[in-house]
């Protein structure tokens, strides 16, 4: 999960096409768990006991409803509000891999889904915990087109974009 918050981060915060590309290619490289990411950053993922309203009812039994309310209506984003203003705890332990999240996201059930999320979301620093709740909401929108990432991923293997598509 580390590798893939990285990504995102760097995504978010690039706003060249080309450093774009470098950072899909580098992360489809070199990442174990890079068939999550890209299915992740193409929209492919989907959870269904994760929703946005389970993120919202567990961060507002832990800040003030009110609090969170004000914060979400400024910032306008549902994972970076809840990524900064989730209590912060003292002591973290290193964040599964992506792959471990994706299997137990999509087998869990609507019962068990509040405490693991909670739980996964005391343990990440913020930078994790916004690319996790991005990731289970599949609300990327980190400048990232399927088109772009095809090209890295085309780039990457030395060939033409349309047998990326094919594929």
């Amino acid at each position: 999960m580390i590798r893939f918050a990285a990504l995102m981060n760097g995504l978010i915060y690039s706003s060249a096409r080309n450093t774009k590309i470098r950072l899909l290619k580098d992360y489809f490289q070199h990442a174990p768990d890079r068939g999550w990411g890209l299915a992740a950053l193409t929209r492919e993922l989907d959870f269904p006991a994760v929703k946005p309203a389970l993120i919202r009812d567990l961060v507002t039994a832990r800040v003030d409803p009110v609090l969170f309310a004000y914060s979400y209506d400024y910032v306008g984003d549902l994972a970076e509000t809840v990524a900064l203003i989730w209590p912060d705890e003292a002591q973290r332990e290193a964040p599964p891999g992506l792959s471990a999240l994706v299997d137990t996201l999509r087998l869990i059930n609507k019962a068990d889904a509040p405490t693991i999320i909670a739980d996964w979301l005391d343990g990440f620093d913020p930078s994790t915990r916004w690319a996790f709740l991005k990731l289970i909401t599949g609300a990327m929108r980190v400048g990232v087109s399927s088109r772009l990432t095809k090209t890295a991923l085309a780039d990457l293997g030395n060939v033409d974009i349309n047998d990326v598509e094919q594929l």
